[in-house]
């Protein structure tokens, strides 16, 4: 998942290479430094996602509904800026069945289910080095569960019995990545910035339980258990997350236009589970986007000091299923809708894209997205001589 805002978002999920006041980009921690030295931001969202399932033969629809991201930045020194936050780490939430005939067997019927996902709770700081320059990080604890479920089924025999394992994984563990940014302003109060962030690999620690037995469907659709042939309660060990690389550029005008693109790199076919590897691929993103606004001083035209948003993304998937790469690709669109006497916005977003291939039977997804943001900017440390 990303920890890109609801205006990040609208413009192709970029945010190496791309700083700003009035919002928290968590994607990189140096950024940070440019928030106010008498103000503090908040960053909240939520959002709808509908997805259309697709194989050759069928298709379904699916909805979801939850809180993305709850961020805090605030300033510390005149070099020293802070961030806090609960965010998304990943998620999985996910129902398919196989039918397959195979010699000697018959008809076949794999069925697989997972749900939860994992979360963070934040603490940054960026640094200032020089007026150009500045470095951060991010501390996270990462908490939660993700279960999993596989069964296999045999409609054509009475006899044969079926199998399934169900599966806990509990993660609980800190996680550190660190980020680069620098910025230099041209002539016209034009800027141009580049930043970087990176995470190197690391152990989580995880609890595993798990139960497969052998059973029969009784005639009300509950599994009659015939024997236990799995049972793990509390096993320790770790989960091993790879390396990740984010590189962004970005060319703007402050408070009027900007444009910028990031690629990222992750490298998941070191990923490990209990010391077990796994047929994960290095994943590669790609996002452009920008932003513009007509004039922000213009009070007589709300619509001209509205931001207009729009962005692409690509990405290979860490997934590669019967010969196919699990490929995505996005559009997407937003505004930013200041309030009044206010530097503060309501932030809307829309999503589309696809992903996956229909091609081996596999399944293909369109999807659509909506984010709400509010993202908050007040002055706290101003003295005022008058009420």
């Amino acid at each position: 998942m990303t920890t890109a805002g609801v205006n990040q978002r609208a413009m192709g999920g970029i945010g190496y290479g791309i700083s700003s006041p009035f919002f928290v980009n968590a994607l990189n921690p140096a950024t940070y430094t440019s928030f106010d030295t008498l103000s503090f931001v908040f960053d909240v969202g939520a959002d709808v996602r509908q997805a259309s399932l697709s194989t050759l033969d069928k298709s379904e629809t699916a909805n979801a509904a939850s809180l993305s991201y709850l961020k805090f930045g605030f300033p510390i020194t005149k070099w020293w800026r802070g961030a806090f936050g609960l965010l998304p780490f990943s998620s999985t939430n996910y129902h398919m069945q196989d039918l397959s005939v195979e010699e000697n067997i018959g008809s076949v019927k794999r069925l697989y289910k997972g749900d939860g996902g994992i979360n963070q709770l934040f603490l940054g700081s960026g640094f200032k080095l020089n007026p150009n320059l500045s470095i951060g990080f991010n501390f996270a604890y990462l908490f939660g569960t993700l279960n999993q479920s596989s069964a296999n089924t045999f409609p054509d025999s009475a006899y044969r019995m079926n199998y399934k394992l169900i599966s806990s994984t509990k993660v609980n563990d800190v996680y550190l990545n660190y980020g680069i940014y620098y910025r230099k302003n041209l002539k016209n109060n034009m800027q141009l910035s580049a930043g970087a962030s990176f995470s190197n690999n690391q152990n989580m620690s995880a609890t595993l339980e798990q139960l497969g037995y052998r059973y029969f469907i009784a005639s009300t659709g509950t599994d009659n258990v015939v024997d236990t042939v799995v049972n793990v309660t509390g096993t320790k060990g770790k989960i091993t997350l790879p390396a990740n690389l984010g590189l962004g550029f970005s060319l703007g005008k402050f408070d009027k236009w900007l444009v910028g693109v990031d690629v990222q790199y992750q490298m998941w076919e070191k990923y490990k589970y209990f010391d077990r590897v796994d047929s994960l691929q290095n994943n590669f993103r790609l996002g452009v986007g920008g932003e513009f606004t007509p004039s922000v001083s213009t009070v007589s035209n709300y619509f001209q000091r509205i931001t207009y948003r729009a962005g692409l993304s690509y990405q290979n998937s860490f997934l590669q299923l019967r010969d196919q790469r699990i490929d995505e690709f996005g559009i997407s669109f937003g505004l930013a809708l200041p309030l009044p006497r206010t530097r503060s916005t309501l932030n809307l977003t829309a999503e589309l894209g696809t992903r996956g291939t229909t091609a081996q039977n596999l399944i293909k997804e369109n999807y659509i997205r909506f984010t709400l943001g509010l993202s908050i900017f007040e002055r706290w440390f101003i003295i005022r001589k008058y009420d």
